[in-house]
């Protein structure tokens, strides 16, 4: 599990959606932030990170990665720039694995508190 969690962080670092649709199960759901509608299936995940990775990202893990059973937890930050300003958004990811060795599911913990300037 947390070598799925490198691969995801090395695969929005390089901008590789082929590599981060591929750690996906097919009935995989996403809810990134947690709260909103849930992306259900590879073709609306692949379009969810698409759109998310439209602008290079700066992504690095906070800490070590928390796996235990068929789950792991993560504290990261995502480093965007858009029109001249840096964001920092500092999420906690949270996967499901089935027994495959696929997330099933993704869910994204972080609110208006966790973005800042960069």
């Amino acid at each position: 599990m947390t070598g799925v969690v490198q691969r995801y962080v090395a695969a929005l670092n390089a901008g590789d959606l082929e590599a981060i649709v591929a750690l996906y199960a097919d009935d995989a759901t996403v809810e990134d932030p947690v709260g909103s509608e849930p992306q259900r299936g590879i073709a609306a995940i692949r379009a969810f990170y698409a759109g998310a990775l439209r602008l290079p990202l700066q992504v690095a893990l906070q800490g070590e990665v928390r796996a235990v059973a068929n789950e792991a937890a993560f504290a990261f930050s995502v480093s965007v720039e858009y029109q001249g300003r840096k964001t920092v958004v500092a999420p906690i990811d949270h996967f499901r694995f089935n027994e495959a060795g696929k997330v099933v599911s993704m869910r994204a913990l972080f609110g208006e508190q966790n973005m800042h300037a960069g």
